[in-house]
């Protein structure tokens, strides 16, 4: 499966106002120079209390795995530590979970682990591919995958027994696959969705997001000149649902790669919204039945194009609001009506956004290292920090002090 991961920077902190914040613990990933990283950013000191280097984070985030030459080190995100170093024989890699290279390849539950390397020639694609399936539980390998072609990790369920992978067949297409871990085979059929019939896959993953159940998995994807979509994949089955969104390509209209994916905390609900172009989605994730787009609504578009960077974790879902950053701050969206009941932080362009564990306060990250703390009964700014982390890459997750 996809999740997210975690890293940062931090010098002194730049001293803004009073220092209002409540200590919680901010993990932001970041590029400081050519290295992302993990800063564990402190809301009340404004300054990152460590730095780790970029990672998978576990979902209990007691874990941040990383690849350090041919080694998987397991690294205690609270403290620092090393918990323990696993040689690979190999120059392997995380997966993207991200279009902007955050990292992944967890199983939704943390339990499995994939990595992977390619066999490439300059100019083509890679000839074999070869991953590693790791029991996070036992440190020990489970399987071996060595495959002839272009394939690269999309996804692995909480059980580890259904791997699914990207199959790349040209430059620009590609099939999902599924490889049954138990048996060692990568099965015959191709994972797609049987309403559509289409076979071949393209577009662009920005981002994804699991349900907590860890049944789906749900992706969301760009294309050069079409409409946007949903890949919503089981991961207990060879199936899945591809759900087009209202929009065209970001060749066309750069705004498109402005979309974020927000799930209510139950898992029943996904929001797929774009502050750029305007559309808001609602979509079931398929508890009682297929996942499907429910409706959709407009909102005041926000700002120009934003450019070509891709926000990650840019909406959450606070009460009854889909909260929303985007190049014009921040947009509170009624999830009832979906109409914008509010706006904050005029001005600012908002890279990611996260919402403290007691849901009283979210932080907006701005696109140059800004830290907005609002207050979400009343959509008012209590405090505005730079902990000098480096460039946002993604507000990984906010812990209580």
């Amino acid at each position: 499966m996809i999740c997210l991961a975690v890293f940062v920077a931090g010098c002194a902190a730049a001293q803004q106002g009073p220092r209002s914040g409540n200590g919680d613990k901010l993990y932001e990933a970041v590029s400081a120079g050519d290295s992302p990283m993990l800063a564990v950013i402190d809301s009340r000191s404004h300054s990152a209390d460590r730095r780790l280097s970029l990672g998978a984070p576990s979902a209990d985030w007691k874990h941040v795995y990383t690849i350090v030459a041919t080694s998987l080190v397991d690294t205690d995100p609270t403290t620092g530590a090393t918990r323990k170093t696993i040689q690979l024989h190999g120059t392997y890699q995380l997966p993207r979970a991200t279009a902007n290279g955050v990292p992944g390849g967890l199983s939704p539950n943390g339990r499995w682990l994939v990595v992977e390397r390619f066999d490439e020639s300059a100019g083509q694609m890679p000839k074999a591919s070869h991953m590693i399936l790791i029991d996070t539980l036992t440190y020990s390998v489970r399987r071996q995958v060595d495959l002839s072609g272009y394939f690269q990790f999309d996804a692995v369920s909480d059980s580890g027994d259904n791997l699914y992978l990207i199959q790349h067949v040209t430059g620009r297409e590609y099939y999902v696959r599924l490889y049954d871990v138990p048996s060692g085979l990568l099965t015959d059929n191709i994972v797609v969705d049987k309403s559509d019939g289409t076979q071949a896959m393209a577009g662009l993953r920005l981002s994804g997001v699991a349900t907590p159940d860890g049944q789906w998995l749900f992706s969301m994807y760009v294309r050069e000149h079409e409409a946007p979509f949903i890949h919503a994949l089981s991961l207990v089955g060879p199936f899945a649902f591809c759900l087009d969104l209202p929009g065209g390509g970001y060749a066309d209209d750069p705004g498109e790669m402005q979309w974020s994916l927000a799930m209510k905390p139950d898992g029943s609900v996904l929001y797929a919204t774009n502050p750029v172009t305007g559309v808001v989605a609602v979509i079931s994730t398929g508890a009682n039945g297929a996942p499907d787009i429910n409706r959709t609504g407009r909102i005041d578009k926000s700002g120009g194009a934003g450019g070509t960077t891709q926000s990650v974790n840019a909406a959450v879902v606070s009460g009854n609001d889909v909260v929303v950053g985007g190049p014009a701050g921040v947009a509170w969206i009624d999830a009832s009506s979906l109409k914008v009941r509010s706006r904050t932080l005029d001005g600012w362009h908002i890279a990611s956004v996260g919402l403290s564990p007691d849901g009283h306060t979210l932080y907006a990250v701005s696109d140059a290292g800004r830290i907005a703390e609002i207050a979400t009964g009343s959509a008012a700014v209590v405090g505005i920090f730079d902990p000098l982390a480096g460039k946002p890459m993604a507000l990984m997750r906010v812990a209580a002090a």
